[in-house]
């Protein structure tokens, strides 16, 4: 059952392992006019906790990047209510075998609301994922909490370039 669940969170990447690689121009495009991004950390397993990983950690670690970047968060009373602004998306999961190896999958996806271009009646806004990025890895068990600074990190820090191209501070 471990190894199909691995084989899922691969496939699910779409073998996207390159961090380095920039969002797509439309990817890139979305991004322009953001006034401020909250931030939803998700898929923390109560092993991956056990063995060291935290949402708390990872959100310290996106938060101060953007800070860093001058990138505008938004307060935690709008961003504990993702679905009504943009928001960056951190989904970390990772799985231990018994071997005492960590098997993980980040996605970092950027979530907003967009209207349809071939509704010209009447414009309604829907909720789309329009810049992402994944990566997959592994490491020592002991060592789970490395996924932030080599995984999460390069992914924001990605993300935050491509922010930052089309909205210079």
């Amino acid at each position: 059952m471990r190894y199909v669940v691995i084989a899922m969170l691969v496939a699910s990447t779409r073998f996207d392992l390159n961090a380095a690689q920039a969002g797509t121009t439309e990817e890139r495009e979305s991004l322009r006019g953001i006034k401020g991004i909250g931030v939803l950390i998700e898929g923390i397993t109560p092993d991956a906790r056990a063995d060291g990983l935290s949402e708390s950690e990872i959100r310290t670690a996106v938060e101060l990047i953007f800070r860093s970047s001058g990138i505008p968060l938004l307060s935690e009373a709008k961003s504990s209510k993702p679905f009504l602004a943009p928001y960056l998306y951190v989904n970390v999961k990772a799985l231990t075998t018994k071997l005492g190896l960590s098997h993980y999958c980040v996605e970092v996806q950027f979530r907003q609301y967009v209207s349809p271009v071939n509704r010209t009646e009447k414009s309604f806004p829907i909720h789309a994922t329009t810049w992402q990025m994944s990566m997959v890895g592994g490491v020592g068990a002991d060592n789970l909490r490395s996924i932030i600074s080599v995984s999460v990190e390069p992914l924001v820090k990605n993300f935050a370039n491509d922010f930052l191209a089309l909205n210079p501070r």
